[in-house]
């Protein structure tokens, strides 16, 4: 996109705040469902053990839609399609508010999270039009962002505020907002005209590139090692604070400060992790402590009584396994070819929601209910930390197996 059509567009923080929100509540969205599940399943007469499924059916849904959505560089197209999304997501998050059967609720959320699924990657791809060159990196890096924020911040805040009210409250928040981001939507687009610089963004020669970049072994294997990495950690994230709820009946000031907790620690690790130059042998080895790290959390976290012993191992996992997951995704992205670097980058995000739906179906499968309405975790703990071990196991297998040469490459 040239200079003159970046000026035109009138870009300004302004933009970049309202495409920012929009991600920070879609992910808000898709998050705040998590610590509210088995509250909700209660509520609406079904068992607290199937909470799980109102997590995997956004999750699924967003996935699909994730993958199924392409971007183009039509300006006025991609608003329009935003427009879209955003009144969608709106209506669906604000119908889930009114909902008396469960059944009904799981279909609500598949709906949202086809529109939210949708939304971030045309949002994505809007900003990257209106941004200049020079910003362009930043400004991605700023939504992207968005995601932990809305788990630092966004979440314990939405418990704190519907603490002394029902769940309803917090969705009714989320979906007045959305309605209030898309009036601003509608006004910071007004001037914005049509660009006919680009071609599509997905043409048919990508669609037979992502063909043949799926032939290759090394590639499929990165993308096997990544989802089962993320489908470790959300296998046991979205069942740690229904735990915390029905078992341990934890306070909710409490659970929205290890939400904040876990947040803030996870990214700042992050950004630690950005600036810290690592051998290979070294994340290996970080790799093989921070598993460990998990599978101690999850053991203890399960097992005791204890409720603040037990949000000390929920602060401790969410912080373990999302540093973890960002490690392995980082250091595989950087360990393969420019061509099939793009691809794999590509699918981070629908490869993310498809664990988290995943995860939290079978994990919702492999919990039972006791005589005195608690929940036995079991079978959960065994197969997550078979999860936790195996990861640092195809990591090495990897590393010693791959065809492409990990310092060649940089």
């Amino acid at each position: 996109m040239s200079t003159s059509t970046i000026k035109s567009f009138g870009l300004s923080r302004y933009n970049i705040v309202i495409c920012f929100m929009i991600h920070f509540l879609v992910a808000l969205d898709a998050l705040v469902i998590v610590p509210f599940s088995s509250t909700m399943a209660l509520h609406l007469g079904a068992d607290a053990s199937q909470a799980g499924y109102l997590v995997s059916a956004y999750a699924m849904a967003a996935a699909i839609t994730c993958l199924l959505t392409k971007g183009s560089s039509d300006i006025n197209r991609e608003i329009k399609r935003i427009y879209f999304y955003l009144v969608g997501i709106t209506l669906t998050t604000w119908l889930t508010t009114f909902l008396s059967d469960f059944n009904i609720l799981i279909l609500c959320r598949l709906l949202t999270g086809f529109f939210g699924g949708a939304l971030v990657v045309l949002n994505l791809n809007y900003l990257i039009q209106i941004s200049s060159e020079e910003k362009r990196k930043q400004n991605i890096a700023i939504l992207l962002s968005s995601f932990p924020l809305a788990l630092a911040v966004g979440v314990p805040s939405i418990i704190v505020l519907s603490s002394g009210s029902s769940w309803q409250l917090a969705f009714q928040i989320i979906g007045s907002a959305l309605v209030l981001m898309g009036i601003l939507f509608f006004i910071s687009t007004r001037n914005i005209t049509k660009d006919h610089s680009q071609d599509l963004i997905c043409s048919n020669d990508n669609k037979l590139l992502l063909a043949e970049t799926l032939k290759n072994r090394d590639v499929r294997f990165s993308v096997t090692l990544a989802f089962s990495a993320v489908l470790g950690t959300f296998l046991v994230s979205t069942q740690f604070p229904v735990m915390l709820s029905v078992n341990l009946n934890i306070s909710p000031k409490l659970l929205s400060f290890c939400y904040a907790i876990s947040g803030v620690c996870s990214f700042i690790t992050m950004q630690y992790y950005g600036i810290v130059k690592m051998s290979d042998l070294t994340v290996g080895r970080v790799i093989i402590l921070l598993s460990v790290v998990m599978a101690v959390s999850i053991t203890l976290g399960f097992r005791t009584e204890n409720v603040d012993l037990a949000a000390i191992a929920f602060i401790v996992f969410v912080i373990v396994s999302s540093t973890r997951t960002l490690i392995l995704v980082t250091e595989l992205i950087c360990s393969i070819p420019t061509q099939e670097r793009l691809f794999l980058i590509s699918l981070q995000n629908s490869l993310q929601h498809f664990a988290v739906g995943l995860g939290s179906m079978f994990s919702s499968l492999l919990i039972y209910s006791r005589p005195d309405l608690s929940l036995d975790f079991s079978n959960l703990i065994i197969v997550s930390l078979i999860m936790a071990s195996g990861t640092p196991i195809l990591w090495i297998f990897y590393r010693k197996n791959s065809l492409f040469n990990y310092h060649s490459n940089d």
